[in-house]
């Protein structure tokens, strides 16, 4: 099971990968607890696209998540990875991640990251200036 869960996990990064939004939505469940912390918890595929599109994916961001280890234990994966975000105007903004998925019957049930918000912020400020 663990390699199963691990490439449905490599798959839906892949996808953001891609800039294939809507395939990386369609791997979550309907209802899908999305903890981006430190943000409020989103719950249902709707609202986590809501979420991305308000961010800017698929117009002002695109992505470059390198996975740099990734583990299963049972149903849930977990991935440490270097998330970029590739502004149109190239700049860029790379964090540090550490990532969950709980894969059930082949679908992501709760997506979680986590991340230093302040290094976010001041790297999301140059960009804007």
């Amino acid at each position: 099971m663990a390699d199963n869960v691990i490439d449905i996990a490599k798959t839906f990064i892949g996808h953001w990968n891609a800039d294939h939004m809507e395939e990386a939505l369609s791997m979550l469940a309907e209802d899908v607890f999305y903890d981006n912390v430190p943000f409020p918890d989103i719950v249902g595929r709707d609202g986590v696209r809501q979420f991305h599109i308000d961010f800017g994916f698929g117009k002002d961001f695109r992505a470059e998540w390198e996975i740099i280890n990734i583990a299963a234990a049972g149903k849930v994966v977990l991935s440490e990875r270097v998330d970029k975000f590739i502004h149109t105007s190239g700049g860029v903004i790379v964090l540090p991640v550490m990532g969950t998925l709980t894969i059930e019957d082949g679908i992501i049930t709760v997506w979680r990251d986590y991340f230093d918000p302040a290094d976010f912020d001041r790297q999301l400020q140059q960009i804007k200036r």
